[in-house]
């Protein structure tokens, strides 16, 4: 393989895996569980700090629709950080935002940053490991009006 291919290949998985870190992103905030299973690798694990810990896509996806279930308001933003690529396998980090109200008189925002691992599969890259760790929580009630997106918007 020529220098310039081995370029292209390394900017196409590194896109590839920015876009599952995208549709991640997506799903939380539209609260799409199977748009989000499909970011998952079967035997995957999934932590939250000290609060939440599922393994294998089943319980990623269970634990997933308790968390955003009930959410009046969700959105997660995601800054990506360094990629790194062993043949099938990539290391990444994230900078996260996260906001959300519901159910009821409950608030939630914070600052995170992840420990991703993916691997690549059939349809692109997959987590096989995704690790949230807070820098800044807050769970005190903020303002503002919740707008619901349109369907197929």
């Amino acid at each position: 393989m020529t220098d310039d291919q081995s370029a292209l290949n390394r900017l196409l998985d590194e896109a590839a895996i920015r876009d599952t870190i995208a549709r991640f992103a997506d799903a939380a905030t539209r609260g799409d569980s199977e748009r989000f299973r499909a970011t998952w690798a079967f035997d995957a694990e999934w932590t939250i700090a000290e609060s939440v810990h599922a393994v294998g896509v089943a319980d990623i996806v269970s634990t997933f629709r308790k968390l955003r279930d009930g959410k009046e308001f969700f959105v997660q933003f995601a800054v990506q950080g360094p990629i790194d690529i062993s043949g099938d396998e990539a290391t990444t980090s994230i900078i996260c935002h996260e906001a959300a109200r519901g159910p009821g008189e409950t608030y939630y925002r914070n600052h995170s940053v992840t420990a991703d691992r993916l691997r690549r599969s059939g349809s692109g890259w997959v987590f096989t490991s995704r690790s949230f760790q807070y820098l800044w929580l807050d769970t005190s009630a903020f303002t503002g009006t919740s707008v619901h997106l349109p369907a197929g918007f």
